[in-house]
């Protein structure tokens, strides 16, 4: 038990060194923007936008692409060179495709670092876990729809990381190439496996939002614009490219390396490809587990959470809703009142607060919201507070 206490106790350590890390990297960026324009503050707004741009830019792509081993090359060629505009609507999307992902793990690890993903906040967590994986599965079917060098590189080590898999590992293999080698079918599979997890996306967005009463789900305008002329800049100055066409004699020793999505094959240099699925694996589990895992260090009295779940004070509960309606979480839900108050605002009051205790996670914004002192969170009162301010200034 000792072990597991010291175990716990370092992680609190760690993670509050983080948290302090990243409220300074706050107080830093509000030196040179507004606090409301901290772009920190709208990375799951990003995200979205950067996911916006893909569909609109995907869209445009998918009109003039060909899922077959003899056309597809030309047909990125094609799009690339002689579509009017095809070679920046192609650098758009694959520069939207990386600054999705970076926008999604700035999200993850600040709500990480701040405790934003603990208690009844773990449905936001593990669903963005799954926007996570099917953004890097979306972002490697990418590169090898381009079917050059690369790609066919790419699709060689990815078959030899299924076949690794005990037991279905060949079976995968061969349902995604379409037989027992690659073929004519496997374009078509690949390009499924583009589009129908993309579309998906937007279920899991839905999923992420279900518990989250007031999302920040589109960044300021100002950021719009810098976003989107920023990938705009980007595809008209480095354009995106391919490589050789793929061809059954192509063994490239070495190819551009996008560390978004292709660091599971950078891995393959030093470990095998079981090993890799296995890191994998492990790694997305023990993501799905965070949310479960001691968090800060915290005194015996108070148990696993730290403020105590919000209670109501019947008597001074009016049915106003301004609780109800600032709750971020669903926390909160409003029934017919079985009777009256006992403070004179609260006589004739038809509806009465209910707190969902799964659901609270004792954030205290409900007790800012109520104006009549209905509402307490009961290892945090007030006196409690002021008690401790009181010995703090005296020490």
């Amino acid at each position: 038990m000792s072990t597991v206490t010291a175990d716990s106790s370092r992680y609190g350590r760690f993670m509050t060194g983080l948290l302090r890390i990243t409220l300074r990297l706050d107080t830093f960026i509000h030196t040179l923007y507004p606090t409301d324009f901290n772009p920190l503050y709208y990375t799951g707004g990003l995200s979205n936008l950067f996911l916006f741009i893909l569909v609109l830019s995907g869209i445009f792509l998918f009109f003039y692409y060909e899922a077959s081993l003899a056309a597809a090359f030309e047909s990125v060629r094609y799009i690339s060179d002689e579509v009017p505009y095809g070679g920046i609507i192609r650098g758009v999307h694959r520069y939207a495709a990386d600054g999705f992902i970076v926008a999604i793990l700035l999200h993850l690890f600040r709500n990480w670092f701040t405790d934003r993903h603990l208690f009844s906040r773990d449905n936001p967590w593990i669903s963005g876990m799954f926007l996570l994986l099917f953004g890097g599965l979306i972002g490697f079917t990418g590169y090898q729809l381009v079917w050059d060098e690369r790609a066919q590189v790419l699709t060689t080590m990815f078959l030899a990381m299924l076949r690794s898999i005990p037991l279905a590992g060949d079976g995968l293999a061969k349902i995604f190439m379409g037989g027992v080698g690659i073929g004519e079918g496997t374009l078509v599979r690949i390009l499924f496996l583009h589009i129908v997890p993309a579309s998906t996306l937007y279920v899991m967005l839905w999923w992420h939002y279900l518990r989250l009463r007031h999302p920040k789900v589109w960044p300021p305008g100002v950021w719009v614009l810098l976003v989107v002329g920023l990938v705009f800049l980007l595809a008209g100055v480095i354009p995106a490219t391919s490589g050789q066409p793929a061809t059954p004699a192509a063994r490239p020793t070495s190819f551009p390396m996008d560390v978004f999505f292709m660091v599971p094959f950078w891995l393959l240099n030093w470990l095998s490809p079981g090993a890799v699925v296995v890191l994998g694996v492990l790694l997305f589990v023990g993501g799905l587990a965070v949310p479960y895992f001691s968090r800060r260090e915290t005194a015996p009295q108070m148990g696993v959470r730290h403020a105590g779940v919000a209670q109501v004070i019947d008597g001074n509960c009016t049915g106003c809703e301004l609780c109800y309606f600032d709750c971020p979480y669903n926390a909160i839900v409003m029934v017919p009142s079985p009777g009256p108050g006992l403070s004179k605002a609260a006589a004739n009051r038809t509806l009465l607060a209910v707190i969902l205790e799964s659901r609270c996670v004792e954030c205290g914004i409900c007790i800012g919201a109520c104006p009549f002192e209905a509402l307490e969170l009961p290892k945090f009162m007030e006196r409690d507070v002021r008690i401790e301010i009181a010995q703090a200034v005296q020490a």
